[in-house]
């Protein structure tokens, strides 16, 4: 740490406030002007750095009803009880907003607001309640965390270093989501049948294959073996017999066909699918991943049904039906659908690297052993980069 940094705790530079009970029968409109977050809000695709998307609206008489506090942009908000505490989501405040009484806000108190952003990320809250079977944050805890801050010119050009990722990956992310919701009108206005998904699809089922170890490497055929998330590629141990009737092939539809049953993702490379995922192929694949989204309510019936452990197997996969086009707009919708998620694909595939490189930054930058100007040099080419490949 930099000699001109100054030990304090973060008390001293923000002020801790708590929501306000939220009353079910107030919950539920979206018309009001000002957002009522709750814990769940935290996790939204749009909220993943900014407050920008609430479930629940209301307006000043509802919140001058309720007693509750506002908070104004440059809050930074985040949970203080269960398992959203566990999960450490730091949020800023968009506009003005009321937090419910299972969140916190902290407001700067001499200190630069994007800094203090930072400096919670880095610091985080969940290890002063590790250990209880109830996580719970108390106002008096907070205040006592130790930390270091630099001088404030210093706080601001690490906050403009690290903001420059984040706004960028929060760039990306809005172009994601807006391509998504295009494609799914698109694809709401253009269905007007059905069909069974093999008659429009090949549908293939992973398998686990013999002696596999995750510590052993492969010969560059990635093995997808869990359905919970779907963004780690683990390495296949050796090519088994059957491999070729398992691969899955760039552009093919990744299925979970284990609880939680329908989840889906692209493929972007050659891979062996495990068991619990089913790889689907197309000549209609944007087509196909939209329709399969819209059936969503099929895949919670095959686990309502009683099939085995909340797994959907291969024949009621191939006989679902699924909401298709007629067959003259296929081809330009086909044309429009994979043009949006190639672009949804490209941001998200950014915001990845980006975010690692943040993470990175983040630490080394907030305990001084990494200079500014150089880690400003580093995003500059990361963002040099990321245009250059557009």
């Amino acid at each position: 740490m930099n000699n001109s940094w100054t030990r304090t705790s973060l008390g001293d530079i923000c002020m801790f406030r708590a929501g306000t009970a939220f009353p079910k029968k107030f919950q539920g409109d979206v018309s009001g002007e000002i957002p009522f977050i709750k814990v769940s809000d935290l996790k939204h695709s749009a909220n993943s750095l900014y407050i920008r998307h609430s479930a629940n609206w209301v307006d000043m008489s509802t919140v001058e009803h309720l007693k509750a506090s506002l908070l104004y942009p440059g809050a930074i908000v985040f949970a203080k009880i269960g398992e959203g505490l566990k999960a450490e989501r730091f949020r800023l405040v968009a506009r003005p907003t009321c937090i419910d009484n299972n969140l916190m806000g902290a407001i700067p108190q001499g200190v630069n607001t994007h800094f203090l952003y930072y400096l919670m990320v880095h610091t985080g809250v969940a290890h002063l309640v590790e250990g209880s079977a109830l996580p719970y944050l108390r106002q008096s805890d907070l205040e006592r965390i130790p930390v270091c801050v630099p001088p404030n010119d210093d706080q601001r050009q690490i906050a403009e270093v690290l903001g420059a990722l984040d706004d960028k990956i929060e760039s990306n992310r809005r172009i994601a989501f807006k391509c998504d919701e295009v494609a799914s009108e698109l694809f709401g206005q253009a269905a007007s049948m059905n069909q069974k998904l093999d008659e429009v699809s090949e549908v293939r089922m992973g398998v686990s294959p013999p002696g596999f170890s995750y510590n052993e490497t492969g010969e560059g055929i990635a093995f997808f073996q869990g359905v919970r998330d779907f963004s780690y590629l683990h390495p296949v141990a050796r090519v088994y017999t059957n491999a070729p009737k398992r691969l899955a092939k760039p552009g093919d539809i990744l299925f979970s066909v284990r609880a939680p049953v329908g989840r889906l993702n692209i493929a972007d490379s050659t891979c062996c699918i495990g068991r619990g995922l089913a790889a689907i192929t197309s000549n209609r694949s944007a087509i196909c991943l939209f329709a399969l989204r819209a059936a969503a309510a099929e895949w919670e019936k095959f686990s309502a049904e009683g099939t085995v452990f909340g797994a959907v197997n291969q024949k009621s996969l191939k006989s679902t039906l699924i909401p298709w086009p007629d067959p003259v707009a296929e081809e330009e919708l086909e044309y429009q659908l994979s043009s949006l998620v190639a672009l949804a694909s490209q941001s998200e595939r950014e915001s990845i690297s980006l975010s690692k490189l943040r993470d990175t930054l983040l630490p080394e930058l907030m305990s001084g052993r990494m200079r500014v100007d150089e880690a400003g040099r580093l995003v500059s080419e990361a963002l040099d980069e990321e245009v250059a490949d557009v």
